[in-house]
């Protein structure tokens, strides 16, 4: 029985020792973000035969391409939300061997972005080809996605490309992308996580960079891919195909200071080439997802025209012009067969707009806008309008659904629904006004000038029960009202 006993003991004490020993051994490290590990796949991706060329994810001010010519216009920016994006693989006159190297070489991507000659005309990808992003997620915010875009469309009937900017797949947005804190999209935190996204058109070339980066040490429920549908896009090099840019936007961070600082901070992303001939295997173009749950906003109309009422009784010593509003930029399916400019539209969102309006510096001269605050209702994660030139389409102030709720509320005191309404104001000087937006006349396109033709334009972004931008016919559509001094 001693001898059981001792037997019994000590195997219960080694079990316990190698238990500990185990616990605290060092865990294989799985890799980052950072330039080295960074560097470290990419020599993996070439010795598994590819080659590579990085591809800078930088931060973009699209009217200051608009102003240094490289843009027709300014593309419909979102005033006072961030843009980053990848336009091209970085020409050989900047020579990068390193991630680390790009921080250094910033003045040279940006002369190249916004002082090189000619306009941007996106970048061109073989059938075989992918870009790969390893990259961390914006820090908490109210919004943020990935998408890429047809930039310039070849068309075979009128042997021409035209600009149509317009996107090719639904977006990775904070509530559909793969990070270490959503693995395998589960619902977690997205916000400041590690991801990949393997852009490519080829079902081979995906399976032969995911297996690089999960031999490399990356988890594969970060990594995501994001389809090119060879159908739509016409891939190749030459004046006869398409070319494409990927971007990336952003909306309401936390942390301004935290968001100012990942807008600015360079991601090398990989552009990869095949060294030997492959065998080409084409995804199948992807599911988009479905706006609209059936639910509507038709309720608040009566709320609306009372808010209406009141809006113009409040102004009845000026003369009103009350303007229509109707849909701004249609999606992408319908702007590549209808050969249609849409600005870098995405699926998240609804773009609206009113008729051609102006504004002067009179006092008595201004624009009121008012509506459903859609994230109020539920129908989107936020809302928001802005006020664009209309020659060059460009936003330079705007507000948030985060800003005006609650302001339609000394409108219509005890309506239980003013809740879900808003009213905003839009003038050449708010001086301490609330709820109101100066219209700036520059420096350059970052301002309209007096009286020059311009529009409001709203958004209301990413449906929470869908995941994607709601069904416009289940909105009811934000208005805008000229008010002016009677001649």
């Amino acid at each position: 029985m001693d001898k059981m006993y001792r037997f019994i003991s000590s195997s219960i004490i080694f079990l316990m020792i190698f238990t500990v020993m185990i616990s605290c051994s060092p865990k294989a490290s799985v890799p980052s973000t950072s330039d080295s590990d960074m560097d470290t796949f990419r020599a993996i991706l070439e010795n598994e035969g590819f080659s590579s060329k990085f591809a800078p994810f930088v931060h973009v001010d699209l009217i200051k391409l608009y102003e240094a010519g490289k843009l027709a216009n300014s593309g419909g920016n979102n005033a006072d939300a961030p843009y980053r994006a990848m336009f091209g693989a970085i020409p050989d006159s900047i020579p990068l061997t390193k991630a680390n190297q790009l921080t250094g070489a910033q003045d040279k991507i940006d002369n190249w972005l916004y002082t090189s000659s000619g306009m941007i005309e996106g970048w061109q990808l073989n059938p075989d080809e992918a870009v790969v992003v390893v990259t961390k997620t914006p820090p908490k915010c109210t919004y943020f996605s990935y998408c890429g875009f047809i930039f310039y469309k070849y068309y075979e009937k009128e042997q021409e490309r035209k600009w149509v900017w317009t996107s090719f797949n639904d977006p990775l947005n904070n509530m559909t992308i793969k990070t270490s804190g959503t693995p395998n999209g589960v619902t977690g935190n997205p916000f400041d996580q590690d991801t990949i996204i393997i852009i490519t058109a080829d079902k081979g070339i995906d399976q032969r960079v995911r297996k690089v980066a999960i031999a490399a040490g990356y988890p594969e429920d970060i990594i995501n891919t994001y389809i090119i549908p060879t159908s739509m896009v016409k891939l190749g090099t030459g004046p006869e195909y398409d070319t494409v840019v990927f971007g990336q936007r952003m909306a309401l961070f936390t942390d301004q200071k935290a968001g100012e600082k990942y807008v600015n901070t360079i991601t090398p992303a990989i552009k990869l080439t095949p060294k030997s001939k492959t065998t080409l295997d084409p995804f199948p173009a992807p599911q988009l997802r479905v706006r609209g749950t059936g639910k509507t906003e038709t309720d608040l109309k009566p709320a609306l025209e009372e808010l209406r009422k009141a809006i113009l009784g409040k102004h009845s010593s000026l003369t009103a012009k009350e303007l229509i509003t109707s849909v701004w930029l249609s999606e992408s399916y319908d702007a590549v067969q209808t050969e249609t400019y849409v600005a870098g539209e995405s699926r998240d969102t609804v773009y609206l707009r009113s008729e051609t309006i102006t504004l002067g510096d009179n006092p008595d001269e201004f624009i009121i806008v008012y509506g459903v605050n859609h994230a109020a209702t539920g129908k989107a994660t936020y809302s928001n309008c802005n006020y664009y030139g209309e020659a060059a389409w460009n936003g330079v102030a705007g507000i948030y659904s985060t800003d005006y709720t609650g302001s339609a509320e000394s409108y219509l005191p005890g309506n239980p629904l003013a809740k879900y309404l808003y009213v905003c104001k839009f003038t050449r000087n708010c001086v301490s006004e609330k709820n109101c937006v100066t219209v700036p006349t520059g420096p350059q396109a970052h301002g309209v000038a007096l009286e020059e033709p311009a529009f409001i334009g709203f958004r209301a972004y990413m449906e929470p029960d869908t995941k994607v931008g709601p069904a416009n016919t289940e909105l009811l559509y934000d208005q805008v009202i000229k008010f002016s001094p009677k001649k």
